[in-house]
């Protein structure tokens, strides 16, 4: 790489992940431009930088113009754990110069900063509000670009990093001629959807620098600013899919898989309530904490408490597990949630544990949880962080809900398939008047797969694969058709192999009418009345009318496999 022939030395903004976003932090001697609507955190965040680096020598200058009076701007900004009273006065000057600039316009505010600056020495200086003084030209912009270049030669000439604070609309920034002078333009806003409100900030210009494109969501809290990086897929050359697979724990679905899930790739478990995706989540946390691997789960409806009580029920110990560092619940409650703070919590929790595996449970909580202005970017948002996660040789498991119980059956709601090397299907089957479950592996994009639906049962030790549904067709409808065996069954004795299914169909379904039993097999109605014509005359199907349609059903057979006579 070529040695730059000047390398800019930045300050550190206090901010969490804020110096990230800017390429580095805030260059030293810049002018930057801090806009925003009122409210949107622009003296926040300025004072949170002032108090990272003020120092008694080289103190941070806080000018007070025209805007809120210095006593009520302290007063509401030591509530803040960066505010510290015992730098103000030394390492960081709150000064008003609001009746300077009142008396003598932009000339009296830039001499005003000047006294100062030449008797503090100051390192860094803010003006709150620059636009209130800006205004005071009378809206001229040839005397706005004056007073804007006069103090940048000032500070420059004085090595000080300046901010100049402004009250400016977003279609605003970067028309006034202080946005060309200035070397940095940072915009603060609040989107507001209904009742649901997310803070944005966005790096509109920086000079030397290489900012992270976009807008990035923060949260004001006790401690101040806290930024939230839109993280970008990382470049394919770091990508690590080295190592062996990651199991489930699951003998059976383990060899469905070959092996299990390949490292460096995403799983999706999609299935309806109650089929059992969060227990195949827990499944596959504790053979990652069997296999010495370290998991994040990330939950947005059940607490850790409720997932604690869950896993105990199956003999897991969750408190254990977290005492090992093998597990760690990181628990997002729905509060306004953006996209960028779901992934950077994850990414934070899988640094701290040195994860290997992450699992979301599941996306359609998280969907609710988020802010009402972040559920479009849902998908664009999964696919970051999974890209981000995968990249870095983890293996990411999803669950879905899928809100069909029986029935035709779509994958996912989000369209979330195209973001998943590997997919499983967990889904419920009705037999013989019997609610039962099936699961099949429907994609793994560069291994070899089972193609089979196989049942699974929930016992006490969890999860257990058994058997195929072989001798059943149109399991993923929910009402599957037993296929003709070439043996007759001794229940059915007499029947041909056509009657056979018919029967076997029509138990599955408890009762249809002609029109209802033919599409289940595929055949046609006419077909279908001769077929049922036949078993009624023989006694082994009942027809009836309801709500003037014709229904059949099965009759009552003998242990012989025969009708029962009726008496009389």
């Amino acid at each position: 790489m070529k040695k730059k022939p000047f390398q800019i030395v930045t300050l550190p903004t206090g901010v969490p992940n804020f110096d990230t976003i800017l390429g580095g932090g805030i260059p030293e001697a810049s002018l930057s431009i801090v806009a925003g609507l009122a409210g949107s955190g622009k003296t926040t965040l300025v004072q949170q930088i002032a108090f990272t680096n003020g120092t008694a020598a080289r103190p941070a200058v806080y000018f007070n113009t025209l805007g809120e009076p210095t006593v009520k701007l302290l007063r509401y900004q030591q509530q803040f754990a960066f505010f510290d009273p015992a730098k103000v006065g030394s390492a960081v000057h709150f000064i008003d110069i609001g009746h300077a600039a009142s008396e003598g316009g932009e000339k009296g505010a830039l001499a005003a900063i000047g006294e100062q600056v030449e008797r503090l020495a100051p390192g860094l200086i803010a003006v709150d509000s620059f636009r209130a003084v800006g205004d005071l030209t009378g809206g001229s912009q040839s005397a706005k670009r004056i007073f804007t270049h006069d103090l940048a030669v000032l500070l420059t000439t004085w090595n000080c990093t300046a901010f100049l604070v402004g009250e400016y609309a977003e279609q605003e920034v970067g028309l006034g001629p202080e946005f060309t002078v200035a070397d940095n333009v940072l915009f603060l806003s609040q989107e507001l959807q209904r009742n649901s409100v997310v803070r944005r900030l966005r790096v509109v210009k920086a000079r030397g620098l290489a900012p992270v494109p976009g807008r990035h969501a923060f949260h004001i809290t006790e401690e101040g600013l806290h930024v939230y990086p839109r993280l970008l897929p990382l470049a394919e050359s770091v990508r690590q899919r080295k190592g062996a697979r990651a199991t489930f724990g699951i003998d059976t679905l383990d060899e469905m898989m070959r092996g299990g899930v390949p490292r460096g790739q995403a799983c999706i478990v999609a299935g309806s309530a109650g089929t059992g995706k969060t227990l195949l989540a827990l499944h596959f946390a504790v053979a990652g904490a069997a296999a010495g691997e370290a998991c994040v789960m990330v939950t947005f409806e059940e607490s850790p408490a409720e997932h604690a009580e869950k896993m105990a029920a199956f003999g897991w110990n969750l408190a254990d597990l977290e005492r090992r560092g093998l597990i760690e619940m990181v628990y997002l409650r729905p509060v306004d949630l953006s996209i960028d703070e779901v992934i950077n919590s994850i990414i934070e929790a899988v640094e701290r544990r040195k994860a290997r595996r992450v699992i979301i449970n599941s996306v359609s909580g998280m969907e609710i949880a988020l802010a009402q202005t972040e559920r479009a970017e849902l998908r664009e948002g999964l696919y970051r962080m999974t890209a981000q996660l995968t990249a870095r040789g983890l293996v990411v498991l999803l669950t879905t809900e899928v809100p069909d119980f029986l029935g035709e059956l779509r994958l996912s709601t989000e369209g979330l398939s195209f973001i998943a090397d590997n997919i499983i299907l967990l889904r419920y089957v009705e037999i013989a008047a019997e609610l039962r479950r099936a699961l099949t592996i429907v994609k793994m994009r560069t291994s070899a797969h089972e193609n089979l639906l196989r049942e699974y049962r929930i016992g006490k030790k969890g999860i257990t694969v058994e058997q195929s549904y072989k001798d059943y067709s149109g399991i993923l409808t929910g009402v599957p058709t037993l296929r003709s065996l070439l043996e007759p069954r001794p229940y059915t004795a007499g029947l041909d192999a056509e009657e056979e299914t018919a029967m076997h169909t029509l138990l599955a379904m408890k009762q249809a009418s002609a029109e209802e039993l033919a599409q289940a097999l595929g055949v046609k109605a006419a077909a279908t009345r001769g077929l049922l014509d036949r078993l009624t005359e023989t006694g082994y199907v009942v027809r009836s009318t309801q709500a003037g349609r014709r229904v059949y059903r099965i009759a009552l057979l003998t242990p012989g496999g025969r009708p029962q006579r009726r008496k009389g």
